[in-house]
């Protein structure tokens, strides 16, 4: 399991944290807590991370306090294909050298599932990992909303989706451990449902079709 690096504890339905370097902080909402860039612990060499608990603790009592960078995630057998590309939204190694517009963690409970999203320009990416089976509903309306004003507000979307299969795929999907598809005509108010399985997570990118189009 991976070793944490801050002391996280419950209390009245507050979650407090602190670090070697950091002091004791509370969170009204835990997902404040893995938004959170304190920066006031020294690097990490590696992450390595082996199942679906070690996802959430390194999103909630690891990343918050370390310095950038952070080093590429080595995965184990109980992270599947779609959650370490849902992990990657979360570190920002999914932008690579990009630096993104805005970073929020939507949902989130330290040992159970977290949601997040990354907005570049015009495009918003969602990560969710989970510990356990689970089932999650994505609001891409909470997300819209958030655009900054001065931002174009696009009426219609492509969502691409990274997902973990489930027995109604075909042979193929299931053997191949992961599902790339493709949703087109999104309005900024759907709603997507999507099953995870233990250590599973899926990623959606909404992409404005006029951006898609290039006009």
């Amino acid at each position: 399991m991976l070793k944490p690096i801050a002391k996280l504890d419950w209390d009245d339905g507050v979650l407090k944290a602190s670090s070697p370097n950091v002091p004791t902080l509370a969170w009204t909402r835990p997902a404040d807590l893995a938004e959170a860039r304190l920066e006031n612990d020294p690097p990490i060499d590696s992450l390595e991370l082996a199942d679906g608990q070690d996802l959430l603790t390194a999103a909630f009592a690891v990343v918050p306090f370390v310095r950038e960078p952070l080093p590429e995630p080595v995965f184990g057998d109980g992270v599947t294909l779609a959650a370490r590309e849902a992990f990657a939204v979360f570190t920002g190694h999914c932008l690579k050298s990009q630096r993104a517009d805005a970073f929020r963690v939507t949902r989130g409970e330290p040992n159970d599932f977290l949601v997040c999203a990354r907005r570049y320009k015009d495009i918003w990416n969602v990560g969710a990992f989970s510990v356990g089976a689970t089932a999650l509903t994505i609001r891409f309306e909470d997300l819209w909303k958030q655009l900054p004003k001065s931002a174009r507000k696009y009426t219609d979307y492509l969502c691409e989706v990274v997902r973990d299969p489930n027995a109604k795929d075909p042979p193929e999907a299931q053997a191949a451990g992961i599902v790339r598809e493709t949703l087109a005509g999104v309005a900024p108010d759907a709603r997507i449902f999507l099953e995870v399985p233990p250590g599973g997570g899926f990623t959606l990118a909404f992409w404005p079709i006029a951006c898609v189009h290039g006009t």
